[in-house]
C-alpha cells in the first residue's frame, strides 16, 4: 500500500519537486493518458490507470543512502505499468529503440551496426519471430531465415520481451560480435533444435521498395513487379518511381507485400491512394473518444486502371494491410495469398524524445476498413488462396491473366 505521505506528495504537485526518475515514469503516464485508444484502460478505469502511477512513482522514489534508483529498474518499472493496459504495441522505447524506430520511420541510418533482420512479436505466442531477413546481411549469412524464433540474446533469456527490446540488443558497435539462440522452422513454429549463431554486427543497408519484370508461366505475359518490403516516408515517392520505371507494355502491375511487417502508417494511406480514384476511402481512424477521422484520395491516382494484384501472407502487418484493405474493399486489387494477413488494426503514436532521451509508442487509434471491418486480430482473407511466403511472383499469378 502507499503511504500516506507518498500520496499527499503527489496530491500537491506545485509544492513537489520530481526527481529525474519520477518525471520520466509521469511522461509516460500522461501520454498514455492523452492518447490511448481504450478509454478503460483494459477495465482497471480511471482510477485504476491513476493507480498505476502511483505506484510505479513509489517503485523510483529515493531508496538507499545517495538515493539513487538504476537506469533498467525505472524502466523495468515503466514497462510494468504498461503491461496492465494489456497492449502489446504500447510500449516504453529507450533511447537506442527510441533512435531506431523513428530513424526508420524516417528512412535514414541508425548509427550502430545490426545484423540485417526485421522482428516482429507475436501476440498469440509471445515469441519474437524473425519477419525478414536482409540478403548478404550478417543473419542471412549465417543462415537465419523468416519464421525462425530468437530464443537469447548473448545467452540472456528474451522471453516476455518486445520486439524493440531484442532489436536494440541485437545491435552494437560495427564489427562486434552477438550471439543469439534461434529456433528454426518457419511462420513462428520452433522445429524444437536450438541453434547458436555468432553474427558480426556491419552496417545495414535496406530497400523499402524494388521494382522488376516478369512473365507469366502460362500465358506469357510482362507484369511489372514492385516488391515494399516496409513503409517509412520515402515509401511512397518511391512507389510512383517505380511505377514510371516500368517499362510498357505490361499486362498488370504486382504489389508484393509478403513479409512486410508496416511501419509508417501514413505510407501505407498514401500508396493506396496512388491507385484510387478521387474520393475513395481509404480507411477511418477512430480514437478513443469514438470520433473518427475519415482517410479519403484527395487527390487523382497515379494508376487507377491498370488491372492490380496484391501478394500478402501471414507477416503483412500494419500499413501494409492498411494498404490491402483499402484496395481490396474499393475493388482496385485482387488480394492473393496462401493465409490471412497478420492481422493489426491499431494504430501507435511514436512520441519523444522523453527527458533522457527514450519515447514512448502509444496505441492511439484503432482503423477500421472502407467497408467498416475491424480486422485486429483477424487479418485479411485473401481472395484468392494460391501464393505461399516463397512462391515466385509468376506462380502466385498463374490462371489468374
Amino acid at each position: 500500500m502507499l503511504s500516506l505521505t507518498l500520496l499527499l506528495e503527489l496530491s500537491t504537485a506545485p509544492a513537489f519537486a520530481m526527481t529525474e526518475q519520477q518525471s520520466l515514469v509521469d511522461d509516460v503516464w500522461r501520454e498514455v493518458t492523452k492518447q490511448y485508444v481504450d478509454k478503460t484502460y483494459n477495465g482497471m478505469g480511471e482510477d485504476g490507470w491513476r493507480n498505476q502511477r502511483l505506484k510505479a512513482f513509489q517503485q523510483v522514489t529515493k531508496v538507499g543512502p545517495n538515493g539513487y534508483v538504476e537506469t533498467e529498474v525505472v524502466y523495468g518499472v515503466i514497462r510494468s505499468m504498461l503491461s496492465t493496459l494489456g497492449d502489446p504495441y504500447t510500449r516504453f522505447l529507450t533511447p537506442d529503440q527510441y533512435e531506431s524506430l523513428t530513424a526508420y520511420a524516417k528512412g535514414t541510418a541508425v548509427s550502430k551496426g545490426g545484423i540485417g533482420v526485421q522482428l516482429m512479436g507475436d501476440p498469440a505466442t509471445g515469441k519474437i519471430v524473425v519477419l525478414n531477413v536482409i540478403p548478404e546481411g550478417p543473419a542471412a549469412n549465417e543462415g537465419m531465415l523468416p519464421g525462425d524464433i530468437i530464443v537469447s540474446v548473448n545467452d540472456e533469456d528474451i522471453d516476455g520481451a518486445t520486439a524493440d527490446v531484442v532489436a536494440a540488443k541485437c545491435r552494437g558497435d560495427m564489427g562486434s560480435t552477438v550471439t543469439l539462440a534461434i529456433q528454426h522452422g518457419g511462420d513462428g513454429k520452433p522445429s524444437g533444435k536450438i541453434e547458436r549463431v555468432s553474427l558480426t554486427r556491419s552496417k545495414i543497408v535496406t530497400k523499402s521498395v524494388e521494382t522488376s519484370m516478369f512473365t507469366t508461366t502460362d500465358t506469357n505475359k510482362k507484369v511489372g513487379l514492385i516488391k515494399v518490403a516496409s513503409f517509412n516516408q520515402e515509401t511512397e515517392q518511391l512507389v510512383m518511381d517505380a511505377l514510371k520505371e516500368l517499362k510498357k507494355p505490361y499486362s498488370a502491375v504486382v504489389l508484393d507485400l509478403r513479409g512486410n511487417p508496416g511501419g509508417y502508417m501514413p505510407a501505407g494511406v498514401d500508396v493506396a491512394k496512388l491507385f484510387l480514384p478521387p474520393q475513395a476511402r481509404v480507411i477511418s481512424e477512430v480514437d478513443k473518444s469514438g470520433r473518427a477521422k475519415v482517410y479519403v484520395n484527395d487527390g487523382v491516382g497515379s494508376d487507377t486502371t491498370m488491372p492490380l494484384y496484391l501478394l500478402v501472407d501471414q507477416r503483412t502487418a500494419s500499413a501494409s494491410e492498411i494498404l490491402a484493405a483499402a484496395l481490396q474493399d474499393n475493388h482496385r486489387a485482387t488480394v492473393v495469398g496462401g493465409a490471412r494477413t497478420f492481422g493489426k488494426g491499431r494504430i501507435q503514436n511514436i512520441q519523444g524524445p522523453l527527458i533522457d532521451g527514450s519515447g514512448i509508442a502509444v496505441t492511439k487509434a484503432k482503423y477500421m476498413t472502407p467497408d467498416g471491418r475491424d480486422i485486429n486480430g483477424v487479418g485479411i482473407i485473401p481472395d484468392v488462396k494460391s501464393c505461399g511466403s516463397n512462391d515466385l511472383p509468376a506462380t502466385c499469378l498463374k490462371g489468374l491473366l
